[in-house]
C-alpha cells in the first residue's frame, strides 16, 4: 500500500510537470510550501495553526520567497498543492516547506494529518494521511538547499485512535514526531524533540513559531544559527518544557533573511576614528535597535563637538583679522590727521610770528591795523575733530577686539569641555565593542544583549563619575 501511494504521487508530479509551461517548470529563486491545518472535522480546532502559517507565509514573501499556500486542506489537497509545489523547484537556489498542525508517526515512520482525518480507529488508513518521505523526496526536485520546518508535534487527538487501530493490527505509535533518518544535503528544524509534544500556544502563535518569524526578521544570519536562536528563545519561554531539535546537513552557508547585518555593516565603515557623520548617521537610521548605535551617536557628538571648535576657531581668526584690519587703518588715519594737524599749527606759528615782526616794524605814531583772520582755523578745527574721532574709534575697536577674546574663549572652553565629555563617552561604548563578535559561521552574536563591563569599561565610566558600588569592586579587582 505504501508503494502504491508514493507511486500514485510522484506519476501525478510527472504528469502536472509535463503539462507546465517551460517558464513556469523552471522557475528561478526560491520557493516555499507553507501549510496551515487547524479546523480538523474530526478532532478539536487548533487555534494557531492558521495564524502561524499566515505569518510565516507573510514573513517569506518579505524575504524574497515566492509561497504556495495551503490552509485546512484534506488529503486530497494536501497531495495536490505538494504537487503545485515541486512543480516549481527546478532550477531554483531554495526549497522550503513549512507545517503548522497535526503529525504523527506510525511504526517509525512519520505522517502529516489533513483536517478530513478519522479518529474512529477503524477508519484511519494511512494512504489519507501525507507521508513525510513525500514531502522530503518533493523537496528535491531542487538542486538548491532544502529547508524542512515542521511545528507539527501537538497534543495528538488522533494518538488514542492511532494507538487502538495499532494495538489490534501490530503497529506501533509513539508521541510526537521521529527523527527523520534521510538529511543529507538538508536542514530540518523540529518544533521540539523527537518523540516530544510541542506547546500550540496560548497566544496568536506557537512557541516555535513566534521565535521563528521574530528570528527571520533579524538579517544577516546563517540558517543554521538562526535556528539554534529559536531553540534558545523557546526554551526559555517555555522555562524548558519545550525544546526544539535541529538537523543540519547543508554543504554551504544559507540566509532567510540575507540583508546586512548590524555588525557586518559596521565592520564595512573601517575603523571608527574615520567614520564621516553622514555613514554613522546612516548605520543608526537603518539598525536602530543595534546596540552599536551608542557608540555611533558618541562618535557623532565627538566630531561635531572637533568641527565645531574647527568652527570657531575659524570664526575668531576671520573676525580677529578684520579687526586688526580695522585698526590699522584707524591708525594710519589717525597719524595722518594728526601729522596734517601738527603741520597746520606750524604754519599758523609761523605766520603770527611774521605778522609780529612785521607789527613791530610800524611807526608807533600809527595806529595797528586789525590782524587779519587767520585762514586755517576752520581747517585746524576740522582736523582737531577728526583726530578726536580717529582716537575714540581706535578705542572702540581695541575693546571690540578684547570683547571677542574674551568670548571666543568661553566658547572655546565650552566646546573643549563637551568635547572631552564626547570622547569620555566614547570610551565607554568602544570598551564594549570587542565582545560584539562574529561566531564560526561568521554570524553576529545577539545584539540584543549587552555584554558583561570589561575594566576598560569601568574604568571609563568612573572618569564620567557614573560608577555603582558594584563597579567600585569589579574596578578593585581590575587593579
Amino acid at each position: 500500500m505504501k508503494v502504491v501511494c508514493t507511486l500514485c504521487f510522484f506519476i501525478a508530479c510527472s504528469i502536472c510537470l509535463s503539462l507546465l509551461p517551460v517558464s513556469e517548470a523552471r522557475a528561478q529563486g526560491r520557493v516555499a510550501l507553507v501549510i496551515g491545518n487547524a479546523a480538523y472535522a474530526n478532532a478539536p480546532l487548533l487555534r494557531n495553526s492558521r495564524n502561524d502559517a499566515d505569518d510565516i507565509s507573510d514573513q517569506l514573501r518579505r524575504l524574497g520567497f515566492e509561497v504556495v499556500d495551503g490552509r485546512d486542506l484534506d488529503s486530497r489537497g494536501m497531495r495536490s498543492v505538494l504537487a503545485r509545489f515541486a512543480q516549481k523547484l527546478k532550477g531554483t537556489e531554495a526549497a522550503l516547506f513549512y507545517y503548522s498542525g497535526h503529525g504523527l508517526q506510525i511504526d517509525g515512520q512519520n505522517y502529516l494529518v489533513p483536517v478530513d482525518a478519522q479518529v474512529d480507529p477503524d477508519s484511519i488508513v494511512t494512504f489519507e494521511l501525507l507521508k513525510l518521505e513525500d514531502v522530503i523526496d518533493a523537496l528535491g526536485y531542487t538542486a538548491g538547499t532544502r529547508l524542512l520546518v515542521l511545528d507539527a508535534c501537538r497534543t495528538n487527538p488522533f494518538a488514542k485512535a492511532v494507538a487502538q487501530r495499532s494495538g489490534t493490527r501490530g503497529g506501533e505509535m509513539t508521541r510526537g514526531l521521529a527523527r527523520i533518518e534521510r538529511t543529507q544535503g538538508m536542514l530540518i528544524a523540529y518544533a521540539t524533540q523527537p518523540n516530544a509534544v510541542a506547546a500550540d500556544g496560548t497566544g496568536r502563535n506557537s512557541p516555535f513559531t513566534t521565535a521563528l518569524v521574530r528570528e527571520m526578521q533579524e538579517p544577516g544570519i546563517e540558517v543554521g544559527a538562526l535556528f539554534r536562536r529559536v531553540a534558545v528563545s523557546v526554551n526559555r519561554d517555555t522555562r524548558g518544557q519545550q525544546t526544539p531539535e535541529l538537523s543540519v546537513s547543508l554543504l554551504g552557508d544559507f540566509y532567510l533573511n540575507p540583508q546586512e547585518s548590524d555588525l557586518i555593516a559596521w565592520k564595512k565603515m573601517g575603523p571608527l576614528s574615520s567614520a564621516s557623520v553622514v555613514t554613522l548617521k546612516a548605520f543608526i537610521a537603518k539598525f536602530p535597535s543595534s546596540s552599536l548605535v551608542d557608540a555611533a551617536r558618541a562618535q557623532i557628538d565627538t566630531i561635531e563637538n572637533a568641527n565645531e571648535r574647527e568652527r570657531l576657531v575659524n570664526e575668531y581668526t576671520e573676525k580677529e583679522r578684520q579687526l586688526r584690519l580695522d585698526l590699522e587703518q584707524a591708525e594710519a588715519g589717525f597719524r595722518k590727521a594728526s601729522e596734517e594737524l601738527a603741520q597746520l599749527r606750524r604754519r599758523d606759528e609761523l605766520r603770527r610770528a611774521d605778522e609780529e615782526k612785521r607789527l613791530s616794524s610800524i611807526a608807533p605814531a600809527q595806529s595797528p591795523a586789525a590782524p587779519p583772520p587767520e585762514p586755517d582755523a576752520g581747517e585746524r578745527n576740522r582736523l582737531a575733530n577728526e583726530v578726536a574721532a580717529l582716537e575714540a574709534n581706535k578705542a572702540r575697536l581695541a575693546e571690540q577686539r578684547a570683547s571677542l577674546e574674551r568670548a571666543m574663549a568661553e566658547r572655546l572652553a565650552k566646546t573643549q569641555s563637551d568635547r572631552e565629555r564626547a570622547e569620555q563617552r566614547l570610551a565607554v561604548e568602544t570598551a564594549r565593542l570587542p565582545a560584539v563578535a562574529l561566531d564560526a559561521r561568521g554570524t553576529t552574536t545577539p545584539t540584543r544583549q549587552k555584554s558583561t563591563s570589561s575594566c576598560q569599561e569601568i574604568n571609563a565610566r568612573a572618569q564620567l563619575g557614573d560608577i555603582s558600588e558594584s563597579d567600585r569592586t569589579a574596578l578593585r579587582q581590575c587593579r
